[in-house]
């Protein structure tokens, strides 16, 4: 701190901080003291301003804190469980140094490092939080191993997969009422209207009701109607800010620089999700106000309950599973041994819902370790109940039918090449996919589905075999994709496309998209088409199919729906055969 703390003053912060613990004999966590002092406490503009050496703290939250280094080396104050109480010497020196300054000078007396933090209070704290600071990033260093810290700490080079992934390209929503530019300017939009909300350390989150009387009730109707929201404290867009903000803990260095950005953040949430210890991510998303652009995570709202000790221990094993398994690594220096895995809340991290399910619903405090040998792992799964291409072409039984983005495995299917040319038909056609509700038939592994997410599309619903869409929802959410959904059975013509897909989107049917990829051999043309109000249809023939063939099949559709060819081609891709594609708009 920059202006010297008198040892008087502190001592008045001290008195006042053991009339309240004299008031709480079973002892009071050390951040409701100090909402207690701030509440009944003269304080100065200057010691409700942020700590030098804590933007994040008020001064008077440091003063207090290094103020109870002295009264508790003389056995003044104790600190059990997380608490602090009196002692009954420290009851009798309450009532017996009744001068604020004499109350700190017999304090600090009784010990050595009681009399420097009293006499020398900022050698004291600089010195105490640099050996602190050591220890930390040691812990944490052991922790994570070097070759984790070289490689995510130190500028290492990026993997495959974090160069890939996530696939899914983030939406933006544009809210002009929205005038917060500061933290504190949109913690006073949301206690404008007495909004029940949640404030994290780095969040703030806004259960379902409140997200529908926000600024932020935009996103609410795109998304199920369990969506609540996590705002990221730190203002900023997805690539220009940060999960971490603020804590009154300690905070590892380390641990700052191994926290993922937003985009690597999801894939660790949608593991969670994947291996059932965690709420789905539904989206990351921007939100553009008047003046400044946040970050927030629309997440599946835990409507549930504290898990007893039985049901946390049981939760926390399968994250500790994952962890020895090589799948993640906690990056808090402490580990499990940390408070945000503390049974029964896990520092109010861990909730059971309705149906005894554990949920632990933070997602910073992970890192992925290997990650490319499980995305690999789920794609081998995947291909195991997909379609395959000729038999003879299998390369060692893995020869998947679409090409999966950051893995090194063959697909028949070379998903980013028909992309491409998909890409620039609909320039052509003066079309796209961004923004707009698009339906899959015949999602197989979902690749497209993927595609059309980084394309920007609203929301994806994707059909296909019951055996195939398990793996194509491990998959889609290994790939980083949170706006799907999916429908498992045997297509039909009769196939009731628009009332398979969620209620929540079904308003968004109305210029909607749909895939129709090498599907009609197969299914026909399905009754739905003429009843859904699409915008536009990709569609692509089937290997064997002929020019002459495709305009009979386009005939047939006609008499099912009037529409015209906005753009056709033939083209082929990775070991498929030549096909048509067109891209077909609705009259």
């Amino acid at each position: 701190m920059t202006e010297k703390i008198t040892r008087a003053r502190t001592g008045e912060f001290m008195r006042k901080v053991f009339e309240i613990l004299r008031r709480h004999p079973d002892g009071l966590a050390p951040p409701v003291v100090l909402k207690e002092v701030e509440a009944s406490f003269a304080l100065t503009d200057l010691e409700r301003s942020p700590a030098y050496s804590q933007p994040f703290v008020m001064r008077f939250e440091e003063i207090v804190h290094l103020g109870t280094v002295a009264p508790s080396k003389a056995g003044w104050m104790k600190n059990d469980g997380g608490k602090w109480a009196l002692s009954e010497a420290g009851l009798q020196a309450l009532d017996q140094f009744l001068d604020p300054d004499d109350f700190m000078v017999e304090a600090g007396r009784r010990s050595g490092r009681g009399w420097l933090a009293v006499n020398f209070p900022r050698f004291y704290s600089k010195a105490a939080k640099t050996k602190d600071q050591v220890e930390i990033e040691y812990k944490l260093l052991r922790r994570v191993g070097l070759k984790q810290l070289l490689g995510k700490s130190f500028g290492g080079d990026d993997t495959d997969w974090q160069k890939v992934l996530p696939v899914q390209t983030p939406q933006r929503f544009v809210i002009p009422k929205l005038e917060a530019s500061t933290l504190e300017e949109l913690l006073v939009h949301l206690q404008s209207f007495d909004a029940k909300f949640e404030q994290g350390g780095h969040t703030l989150y806004l259960p379902p009701a409140t997200l529908r009387l926000s600024a932020f009730s935009i996103v609410a109707s795109d998304y199920p109607p369990n969506a609540g929201l996590k705002i990221v404290k730190t203002p900023g867009g997805i690539e220009d800010s940060g999960y971490v903000h603020s804590t009154a803990r300690h905070i590892s260095k380390l641990h700052k620089r191994l926290t993922y950005n937003h985009r690597h953040m999801s894939l660790v949430a949608n593991l969670l999700y994947s291996k059932e210890v965690g709420p789905r991510l539904y989206d990351l998303v921007e939100f553009q106000g008047r003046n400044q652009l946040w970050t927030g995570y629309v997440v599946q709202h835990v409507e549930g309950r504290e898990p007893t000790i039985e049901e946390c221990r049981a939760g926390l094993e399968k994250l500790r599973q994952l962890e020895e398994e090589g799948t993640i690594k906690v990056t808090i220096p402490d580990g499990f041994d940390d408070e945000d895995f503390e049974c029964p809340s896990c520092n109010k991290n861990a909730f059971v819902d309705a149906n005894g399910r554990f949920h632990y619903i933070d997602f910073q405090n992970f890192l992925l370790v290997d990650y490319g040998s499980y995305l690999k792992q789920i794609a081998l799964e995947a291909a195991e109940a997909s379609h395959f291409g000729d038999e003879s072409m299998l390369r060692g039984g893995r020869y998947l039918y679409q090409s999966v983005p950051g893995v090194n495995l063959h697909g028949k299917r070379d998903v980013k090449a028909r992309v491409d040319v998909l890409r620039q038909m609909m320039g052509e056609a003066g079309a796209s996919v961004e923004k707009r509700f698009v339906l899959d038939i015949g999602c197989n592994i979902g690749m497209m589905l993927a595609q059309y997410l980084a394309l920007g599309a609203r929301w994806c619903h994707g059909w296909d075999r019951p055996v195939v869409t398990p793996h194509t929802e491990q998959l889609l959410l290994a790939l980083g994709c949170t706006r799907f959904s999916l429908t498992g059975g045997d297509i039909t013509q009769s196939q009731p496309l628009d009332t398979d897909v969620p209620q929540f989107m079904r308003h968004a049917l109305d210029g909607c998209v749909i895939s129709y990829l090498a599907v009609r051999g197969h299914l026909g043309w399905l009754d739905a088409l003429a009843r859904i109000p699409w915008s536009f249809l990709i569609y692509e023939g089937h290997e064997s199919d002929t020019r002459e063939d495709f305009e009979t099949f386009m005939e047939q559709l006609n008499a099912l729906v009037g529409f015209h060819i906005a753009a056709v081609r033939d083209y082929r891709d990775g070991d498929s055969e030549p096909r048509t594609i067109a891209i077909l708009m609705k009259d």
